[in-house]
């Protein structure tokens, strides 16, 4: 149970202001586990416990069994109950609910991520799983993929319709795709993970940050399902990088708490370095291709250039004989 502003642990808070920035905050905005929540008065201590579906106690109770003073929803001290430590499956991303198909709950974060990316990275425990991050991530890069796939699969099959013999053609354009996909798989993953690295190294020389590298990871992981955008032709591919950028910078602004200016230089840094090593590595290669040749052409032309003086030289000799 965590403050969806700061991240700040909220149970046994007597209040509804996060004691760590001053946002409000109201029980109803959680859903509770059963049996391991209790809802404690403020006057007695006396706990009570939640109902279903969402683990909340009930409304309709005013008044204290054991001490008879008001209770409610707003006065209620919340505690895990016994040893319980983990936290309330409350403010959590749409994907991690259980209310409604799975495609509705994901197009929901993604539209989260979109349009509130620092509400969403609000609503991811700093505990929890890296896998699951990488899982949002990897299943976005799938449909982005597939969707993208699509319009080729059409025009290779219209393209041979009615023609015979084509099937082991089609078999190795399919095996093509195939081995794109686990190319373009692998490769994000890579600057996912190089990117973090860079984003929190420079947060690290800037001033530092409140969390570790998972967090930053996070950030740049459930903000990369601004790539979903990329299914938009022609601008999709620019649009969904910049909203991307966009999204992690918001996200590490507010999952590592650090000023704007720094959250943007560290996550300008990896697209920058990222840049810079293929630029480079593309201008070695072009030069170690060409260097070759370059040298050949200038002996090439010594050599020319030596014939002629000696033509030059002998024609004048001759002249001179004569």
């Amino acid at each position: 149970m965590r403050c969806q502003v700061c991240d700040y642990e909220l149970w046994h808070c007597t209040g509804r202001t996060c004691p760590e920035c001053g946002a409000n905050f109201s029980i109803t905005d959680f859903d509770y586990q059963d049996e391991e929540v209790l809802f404690h008065c403020p006057h007695c201590d006396q706990g009570v416990e939640g109902e279903p579906p969402h683990g909340l106690p009930p409304a309709r109770v005013q008044q204290c069994e054991s001490c008879g003073l008001a209770v409610g929803l707003d006065l209620y001290v919340i505690r895990p109950s016994g040893d319980y430590k983990a936290e309330s499956f409350g403010a959590l991303l749409p994907i991690r609910q259980t209310d409604g198909n799975w495609i509705t709950r994901y197009f929901k974060t993604v539209w989260l991520v979109l349009t509130k990316p620092q509400n969403a990275i609000s609503r991811v425990p700093v505990q929890e799983p890296l896998w699951n991050a990488w899982k949002f991530f990897l299943t976005t890069l799938f449909i982005l993929m597939t969707v993208g796939l699509i319009p080729a699969v059409l025009i290779l099959l219209f393209a041979n319709v009615g023609r015979t013999g084509t099937s082991f053609d089609i078999s190795v354009l399919g095996f093509v795709f195939l081995l794109q996909i686990v190319f373009v798989f692998f490769f994000t993953c890579v600057y996912a993970v190089m990117w973090s690295l860079v984003a929190h190294l420079i947060l690290q020389i800037t001033g530092g940050s409140t969390f570790t590298l998972r967090r930053t990871l996070q950030a740049i992981l459930y903000g990369g399902s601004a790539c979903i955008v990329g299914i938009v032709p022609c601008i999709g591919g620019i649009a969904s990088f910049v909203w991307w950028v966009v999204a992690t910078t918001n996200m590490i602004v507010r999952g590592q708490r650090v000023h704007g200016s720094r959250a943007s230089v560290a996550t300008l840094a990896g697209p920058i370095f990222f840049v810079t090593c293929v630029c480079g590595s593309y201008l070695i290669l072009i030069f170690s291709i060409l260097e070759p040749a370059l040298t050949r052409a200038r002996s090439t032309a010594q050599t020319i250039q030596q014939q002629q003086q000696i033509q030059v030289d002998t024609n004048q000799v001759n002249s001179e004989d004569g």
